[in-house]
């Protein structure tokens, strides 16, 4: 049942005013503009030390399955596999979250990545390393939805977007980082890929430290028992076909990677570039939640994603190195910006007790487009030797339909109340 989302004088983008909330709800908000919340910060951290972990691996993984006899179908199924299942789990944990509250599914979802993520490094065939990149998307899919239902929480609405935007920084901070750690340890310790992999557990054990020292659920308020579909209203609706749309845009950005090594990027220089573009993202997220808190959400992402169709439509028109790289820097913007705004904008349209179905619901959606989104783009990417234009202009198309149509529902919506 679609369920109409109250709104009032006092209401931003959608959100349920504080008149409804539960008490409970309301004493465990930050009353201090200018500070985060512990747990909020914690959770930045654990973003950071995950991240780390992760992208030391992820790089490696195409040669790492390529040397164990696998094909590109196998290299297919290493993300296509994992991500649908990711994105099918984030659904149910965040509906979970909210009848038994965020932690017990953070600290999970961490857990299980933490402890799986390093078996890489024991892997003999081409399955095995699916089986263990698809259980480690497994523990992303139990975690993602409640962690950002737990920041939904604890921050009020005026600076959801700075909460957001610190964890968004840290994340690609330690994404950054991650292909850099990788390079250094096989530059001291050549072909020993596999001990790197088996350290990954140290970083995933500091974030389990983490969690269970730092993060903390809000009082608990009266659980929900309501199905999951209860919890999208209108409003919603039109902001998840919003992100389909420009999901289906979004494809792998190994494509980013794969132009600049079309354009004349040495291969053992690609790590660096890899490295500037989430050095871009985590320091655009840093700034960019003051900035979506003081525009809305709304208008923020369609800032966002106007950018990013802008830096597509640069790719698609590049034919330097340099103007390319200037524009795969734009994307990086264009995404410190996005992903702060969208998560406040879900934030801000997602009932009380249940923002871990409206997280799940928006992770879903995503996660669904994901493989849909590269195959497409791959397809055109090896339609001849105008592929990678066709490609990269499509990806800038869908993010400006998708702007478009989130501007006018946003206009609708205004009008419909004035």
């Amino acid at each position: 049942m679609i369920t109409p989302m109250p709104t009032g004088p006092g209401s931003r983008e959608g959100e349920v005013p504080a008149t409804v909330r539960a008490p409970d709800a309301v004493s465990a908000t930050v009353r201090a503009p200018e500070s985060l919340p512990a747990t909020v910060r914690a959770l930045g951290w654990t973003s950071f030390l995950t991240d780390l972990s992760s992208e030391a691996i992820y790089p490696l993984l195409p040669a790492f399955v390529k040397g164990l006899g696998g094909s590109a179908i196998d290299m297919g199924l290493l993300d296509g596999v994992a991500n649908a299942v990711a994105a099918i789990v984030r659904l149910f944990a965040g509906t979970l979250s909210d009848r038994l509250g965020r932690r017990p599914l953070v600290l999970a979802g961490y857990g299980l990545s933490a402890v799986i993520r390093p078996l890489m490094g024991l892997v003999a065939t081409p399955l095995a390393a699916v089986l263990v990149r698809t259980a480690d998307r497994f523990g992303k899919g139990i975690r993602s939805a409640p962690r950002d239902a737990l920041v939904t929480d604890l921050v009020e609405p005026a600076i959801r977007g700075r909460a957001f935007g610190h964890i968004r920084a840290m994340d690609h901070a330690g994404a950054a980082l991650g292909p850099l750690v990788a390079m250094l340890f096989l530059l001291a310790f050549p072909g020993r890929e596999r001990t790197l992999f088996l350290l990954a557990i140290l970083p995933g054990l500091a974030t389990l430290a983490v969690i269970w020292r730092f993060v903390r659920d809000p009082p608990r308020r009266t659980a929900t028992t309501a199905p999951a579909s209860a919890a999208l209203s209108v409003p919603q609706l039109q902001l998840l076909a919003c992100v389909a749309i420009w999901a289906l845009g979004a494809a792998s950005e190994l494509f980013l990677l794969r132009r600049a090594e079309d354009l004349g990027v040495a291969p053992y220089a690609i790590p660096l570039v890899w490295f500037a573009i989430g050095a871009v993202k985590s320091l655009t997220a840093s700034r960019a939640g003051a900035f979506v808190d003081r525009l809305t959400p709304r208008p923020a992402l369609v800032v966002g994603w106007l950018a990013f169709a802008a830096a597509y439509g640069g790719l698609a028109v590049s034919t330097s190195l340099v103007a390319a790289v200037a524009c795969m820097l734009v994307v990086a913007v264009a995404y410190g910006i996005t992903e702060p705004a969208e998560r406040a904008l879900v934030a801000a349209l997602s009932a009380d007790g249940r923002q871990g179905a409206a997280f799940g619901w928006y992770a879903l959606v995503q996660g669904v487009m994901a493989l849909p989104a590269s195959l497409v783009a791959g397809w055109l990417w090896d339609r001849g030797p105008h592929g990678p234009v066709t490609a990269f202009a499509a990806t800038a198309g869908l993010a400006a339909v998708a702007a478009g149509l989130l501007a006018a529902s946003g206009r609708l919506r205004t009008a419909s109340r004035a």
